[in-house]
């Protein structure tokens, strides 16, 4: 069953902040629950990241123009988790943190979390991140552009276009990575599918990152191919989900949270989203 055209519809920017800040819920809850029982302080602070970003959330994106006490409020928080998650990315990689996330998991939602404060300092005109930041492969400072803003930058459409492919398609591979190590013995198949679709989409990664480091014409090329694979890449994504949720999987249960694998979902179609926009641009 092929995501209906629905679901691709352009966010505005109120429903961007809100789905964003729903991701940096799961991220904190995610942390929380990853620490072990002797780390009651990071668990603690984890935790009150969650509840603040709830409170966020429950307010209302109503009119983010107007409602200056709230971007100031979401912006600096946002900045605090970014700086906490650092710390604990540092912490873990040190054996000074004891978690069962990896560093390296942490790292990645920093970037997302990066990645998100970009389009808050976009929507301000405030100083924005690099690529180096996003862990991408330059120095320039990114475009991180909301949604709605895309069709308004038109000449910032290429390297756009460059910065979401190469960010997106990358954050999606590392998905597929980090969600293949937690499959139990008797899913075997799962895991050898979740293992083949990180490789497929790294390979596409690969290859837009070489085009665009030999200046090889413009992306408009990886827009529909990328959004083929990940619309696939989603549907496995679904389908895995409901089989965790219903405990129809091989061995009635995976060594993950249904939850982490619903997140993977949300951010592979903002992506598909933002393809669907740029697709567009490029036939006006």
């Amino acid at each position: 069953m092929k995501l209906n055209n629905f679901y691709l519809e352009q966010l505005s920017l109120e429903k961007e902040i809100e789905s964003w800040i729903g991701l940096l819920i799961d991220h904190a809850r995610f942390m929380r629950n990853g620490f072990n029982t002797t780390e009651e302080q990071y668990f603690l602070k984890a935790n009150n990241f969650s509840e603040n970003f709830v409170a966020l959330s429950q307010r209302g994106v109503t009119n983010i123009y107007r409602d200056r006490r709230f971007f100031y409020r979401l912006q600096e928080e946002v900045n605090d988790f970014i700086d906490f998650k650092s710390q604990i990315a540092r912490g873990i990689e040190n054996c000074q943190i004891i978690s069962i996330l990896p560093a390296a998991l942490i790292d990645h939602i920093m970037k997302e979390a990066i990645f998100f404060s970009g389009i808050l300092a976009r929507i301000k005109d405030e100083p924005r991140p690099t690529w180096g930041d996003l862990g991408l492969p330059d120095r320039r400072v990114a475009a991180t552009a909301p949604q709605a803003l895309i069709n308004e930058l038109d000449r910032e459409l290429e390297v756009i276009t460059w910065e979401e492919l190469l960010f997106w398609l990358e954050i999606n591979y590392e998905h597929a990575n980090v969600l293949s190590l937690y499959f139990r013995p008797e899913q075997e198949v799962l895991r050898r599918q979740t293992m083949q679709w990180g490789t497929r989409i790294q390979r596409l990664y690969d290859q837009v990152l070489r085009a665009y480091q030999g200046q090889m014409g413009n992306p408009e090329r990886f827009i529909e191919t990328s959004k083929e694979i990940i619309s696939e890449w989603t549907e496995f994504l679904r389908n895995l989900y409901r089989q965790v949720a219903n405990c129809t999987i091989p061995g009635g249960q995976m060594n993950i949270w249904p939850r982490v694998i619903d997140h993977m979902i949300r951010e592979a179609v903002y992506f598909m989203q933002v393809l669907t926009i740029l697709n567009r641009l490029y036939r006006v």
